[in-house]
């Protein structure tokens, strides 16, 4: 029975937990339209349907070229959400995970819905719209476009993260300088990873140069052989073997062997950047990935850079000499002020005096520049109705601030009048502008656009549908006079541009002209020349006031570090050779006829006139495969559907309408500290948006009395999110035989509905509310006849809860759990004698924890959690024992136990009520659950956790090198009001966690403190992952 009647307390113990995570903050509400294609529903918000229409465009022009790589053509429509900036991008409800900076797009798998936000940037949102398209016709091609079919168990295979990340980078971009830089860098590591080893960025790259690998020696066409055959053998690596004839062991010593082919002629000649210029940051030593956007104060002495040293993205100050650090000037990812800090854009600018730093940074619902005193971080914050703000650039009189804005699907050059408080617009017009820098005198800024010789920016919305967008020169835009002027017309891309302050009209920029990334000096009189020869690439330029020194950000060694070069206008000009992938486009041996294979045949979007660019391919290497192909006339035909409306010259957009379709049916499993494993058919509906979300679920049993099932409503769509629900539990169980040898059985019931709503203030605070009605009752029931049971008792009460939460967290996750940071829950429930048994009682819980990160993979937890509770009818809490403890019992006072409790929860000392509204505080490891019982609690918990093999000394690229361990110290107490303070109660240990995939077994073992020292050790299984 006592296992029974637990049930009740793990239902109160769900509806009132103490929750932690971060919050995605509705900060507006968008007004939903959408406009179809043959293939694609395209949904956006605004009255401006350009980037709805580039959208459709493009995705169609992405679907028949990825259809012919794979073979397949979709068979369901795909959905494509698309946000006009990043921050409105984070507030979809599509997808419940936070969309953090770095993720351009993504594509989900319950309705296979593609959701995009365009940055500012037409080919990176092009690039980005065929990236999702690929993995959007994997999962029609794979799964049926549902995760049903995974769920079902009816596909079991699961492309790897390099095969699936790469062939989308691959289809989307075929190759660039960028991914050659990469792969450059990673033929000549000591330690090449194999097939099985690339993960995280080096998935997507790696990914994309095997598929390289695989078109150049097999052709393109093996492409979609070998997603095919992954599909026949449901599985990946046989996949590959039965296309190839290879396995992963042997495919990475072919790639390996084509990456030496490829990049090893390419080393000879070039300079390491450590050849040419002093390292000021060093990845390696630091354990960590980016040192970027380096920035020099105009006197000199300091450089201020971005960097992860710390697990989040910072802003530190380092020496100009010797890179040494001077302090963290900007600490990101933590707060609403730096929620992000611009990681893709980042642009830190100093003020002329060398005292204060711009810079850009998300800021709760919108963008902010930031003005921040290098020495007491004083900061001044600077708004604008704008959609997303970056790389900002102060001018030399102090007086102003340039910086990109992006605004209803437009990236302009901005300036701000500090003093006037006036912000002015200098572009205003389809093309994408980046990375603005002031000459001199501030009479003028150089900036990157990829308008071409479209200097008045007079081309309308629509043609940027037909612009060849692919490749960005320098301009320069006169401040008086509003003139536009293009200083490069180049092939090739030219990056990052800062003015020369001793020498007149000279400037400094990166390019990847001959296939890597230089710095090239060029005074606006004569031709640009090369000052840089190296393997690698070159980023993000600052220059002293006095020209004598250049620092940049370079990638080498697979990361990213700050480099100092010495007097650039006095470096010879160099002969830079051009790469094996640049030989190859000129020679027309890199394999790009396949994207033109097969030119599609037209579906009309009414257009009457001007070149058609359907079938263009913006990239200078496809410029002899853009030539016109005629249509034959009997298979000339419009590829529009019923479902298509287009009028004369655009599409015609149709208000969004909610409709609901099913995401999910499943069985769901879980597994509680008393009753062990449970589960019943969950039922998933949402919306296209997700904004309103229906979960069913049930376990019927006989009747509706003995049957489990719940509903649940949310509606997401404001800044407040509203939830209801109505659920019911029931569980009957066995009590015995009485004289008569007729059976007993108890039923348990719960009925409960509850109101709920939770207001994010931003990403890292919410408050929470909700009042909740709760029917109880427990019956008996005894045996008449061999069917039938008739009800000889019971005992029921009805109860409404009002309940508020305030929720903070700032934590970042490690592999099991938090590693860094602040969370706190702060919950009082008040049962204000409402109900029939009008229960009163008032209880405050408090849960704080902070996690030290103090390596790459260990780091330090803490944790106090205090409870009490006032009233008639004041709430217990229970102290002792582990959340879902499987198996394993310990000893007290050197007897063995033979239970997971230490006393029935049903005794002479308890009602029903008790039971109903006591809560289980843990962990308490080598004590039993309710150790010791109180109307006040309080409990402190210690833990240092650390990779147990890495500690040992084995490479983390061998498999369980990143076996969770971990040192602990659990102190706890409860007791009455009025009491004598309880004597504590402790338990120290280690302990393991294993990942078995669906879940994280822990393994732990315990020594209780008690009066005559410490126990024998204990061991404990349980689940779950890291408090």
């Amino acid at each position: 029975m006592r296992n029974i009647i637990v049930i009740v307390i793990l239902l109160i113990e769900s509806l009132l937990a103490q929750s932690f995570g971060q919050n995605k903050v509705q900060y507006k509400e968008f007004d939903w339209s959408l406009i179809s294609s043959p293939n694609f529903d395209v949904y956006f918000y605004g009255d401006d349907t350009q980037l709805a229409e580039f959208t459709a465009k493009v995705a169609e022009e992405a679907h028949e070229q990825i259809s012919k790589h794979l073979r397949w053509t979709l068979k369901k429509r795909v959905s494509i959400i698309v946000y006009h900036s990043h921050n409105d991008f984070q507030q979809t409800n599509v997808i419940w995970q936070y969309m953090q900076e770095g993720i351009g797009g993504v594509t989900e798998l319950f309705k296979n819905r593609v959701v995009l936000p365009f940055e500012g940037d037409y080919k990176q949102f092009r690039h980005v719209i065929h990236h999702e398209l690929v993995h959007a016709l994997l999962n029609d091609m794979i799964y049926d476009g549902s995760i049903q079919s995974i769920i079902a168990g009816r596909v079991k295979l699961q492309i790897p993260l390099w095969a699936n990340e790469g062939l989308a980078e691959y289809l989307s971009m075929n190759w660039d300088t960028k991914a050659d830089m990469t792969m450059r860098d990673l033929s000549i590591n000591e330690s090449m990873p194999t097939v099985k080893e690339l993960e995280s960025y080096m998935a997507y790259k790696g990914g994309q140069s095997i598929w390289r690998f695989i078109a150049e020696k097999y052709g393109r066409e093996k492409i979609g052989e070998i997603i095919n055959a992954m599909k026949m053998t449901q599985n990946a690596e046989k996949g590959i073997e039965r296309a190839l004839g290879m396995d992963y062991e042997d495919l990475t010593k072919q790639w390996h062997k084509y990456l030496k082919k490829e990049y090893w002629p390419d080393v000879a000649g070039r300079d390491e950047i450590e050849d040419i210029a002093k390292r000021l940051t060093d990845h390696k030593k630091e354990k960590n990935y980016y040192n970027i956007s380096p920035s020099v104060s105009p006197d000199g002495s300091k450089i201020a850079v971005l960097s992860d040293r710390s697990g989040y993205f910072d802003i530190y100050i380092l020496g100009a000499i010797d890179g040494e650090e001077i302090r963290r000037l900007v600490k990101g990812n933590r707060s609403v002020d730096f929620e992000e800090l611009k990681l893709l854009q980042p642009g830190i600018s100093w003020a002329p005096d060398s005292k204060r730093i711009a810079i850009a940074a998300k800021a709760g619902k919108s963008d902010a520049l930031y003005l921040i005193d290098v020495k007491t971080k004083k900061k001044e914050k600077l708004i604008f109705n704008l959609d997303g703000i970056f790389t900002a650039a102060w001018s030399p009189d102090g007086n102003q601030l340039a910086f990109i804005g992006t605004q209803d699907g437009a990236s302009d050059v901005y300036i701000y009048d500090v003093k006037a408080e006036e912000l002015t617009a200098l572009t205003n017009d389809i093309y994408s502008d980046s990375e603005p820098a002031w000459n001199n005198d501030g009479s003028k800024l150089v900036f990157v656009s990829d308008r071409k010789d479209d200097v008045t920016g007079q081309n309308t919305p629509a043609a940027i549908v037909e612009h060849d967008y692919s490749q960005k020169d320098l301009y320069t835009i006169d401040l008086v006079s509003g003139n536009i002027n293009r200083l490069t017309a180049t092939e090739h891309n030219e990056d990052y541009p800062v003015w020369a302050h001793t020498e007149e009209n000279t400037l400094f920029y990166v390019s990847d002209k001959d296939g890597v990334w230089n710095i090239y000096r060029h005074n606006l009189g004569t031709d640009p020349v090369a000052i840089t020869n190296i393997l690698t690439g070159t980023f993000q330029l600052s220059l002293t006031n006095d020209d004598s020194y250049l620092v940049f950000a370079g990638y080498a060694d697979m990361g990213w570090d700050v480099y100092s070069m010495s007097h650039p206008l006095e470096k010879e000009a160099m002969e830079v050779p051009v790469t094996r992938y640049v030989m190859k486009q000129d020679e027309g041996s890199e394999d790009l006829t396949d994207l033109r294979r097969h030119k599609r045949r037209q579906w009309s979007t009414g257009r009457t006139s001007g070149r058609d660019y359907q079938d263009w391919i913006f990239a200078r290497e496809y410029d002899h495969y853009n030539q016109p192909m005629e249509t034959p006339e009997d298979v000339a035909e419009n590829f529009v559907n019923d479902t298509t409306d287009l009028s004369e010259n655009s599409y015609i957009p149709k208000a969004y309408k909610t409709r609901f379709t099913l995401d999910l049916v499943n069985g769901y499993a879980s597994f509680n500290n008393v009753f062990g494993a449970q589960g019943m058919t969950m039922f998933a509906f949402s919306d296209i948006l997700g904004d309103h979300q229906i979960y069913f679920g049930t376990e019927m049993v006989i009747d509706l009395k003995r049957s489990d099932y719940f509903f649940s409503y949310a509606y997401l769509t404001r800044p407040t999110d509203y939830y209801f629900s109505l659920s019911h539990i029931a569980n009957e169980y066995f009590l015995g035989y009485d004289v008569n040898g007729y059976q007993h059985r108890g039923l348990l019931r719960n009925f409960g509905i509850m109101g709920y709503l939770s207001r994010p203030f931003s990403r890292f605070m919410r408050i929470e509310g909700g009042l909740s009605y709760h029917y109880f009752s427990f019956s008996e029931w005894q045996q008449v006849n061999y069917y039938e049971f008739q009800e000889v008792n019971n005992n029921d009460f009805t109860v409404v809860l009002p309940v508020t939460s305030w929720v903070y967290d700032n934590t970042i996750y490690g592999y099991t759990g938090p590693i860094d940071g602040f969370r706190q829950n702060t919950t009082l429930v008040v049962s204000p004698g409402w109900g029939s048994k009008k229960l009163d009682f008032k209880t405050l819980k408090m849960d704080f924890r902070k996690y030290f990160k103090i390596g790459r993979y260990s780091s330090l937890a803490g944790r106090l959690m205090l409870g009490t509770s006032r009233g008639t009818d004041k709430q217990k809490f229970y102290l002792g024992g582990l959340q879902n403890w499987i198996v394993g019992n310990g000893e007290t006072d050197g007897v063995a136990d033979n239970s997971h409790f230490r006393s029935d929860i049903l005794d002479g000392e308890n009602d029903l009520e008790d039971v109903f509204f006591s809560e289980f505080v843990m962990p308490v490891r080598g004590r039993r659950y309710m150790e010791q019982v109180g109307s006040n609690v309080a409990l402190a918990n210690f833990e240092f956790r650390f990779p147990f093999l890495l500690a040992m000394g084995v490479p983390d690229k061998f498999m369980l090198s990143n076996l969770g361990s971990h040192l602990f110290l659990d102190v706890g107490t409860a007791w009455d009001n009025g009491d004598e303070f309880e004597e504590t109660i402790a338990g120290f240990g280690w302990g393991m966690k294993i990942n078995l995939g669906y879940f994280l077994l822990r393994v732990d073992s315990a020594w209780d403190i008690n009066d005559v020292g410490y126990s024998k050790p204990q061991y404990y299984f349980s689940l779950g992952l890291d408090w």
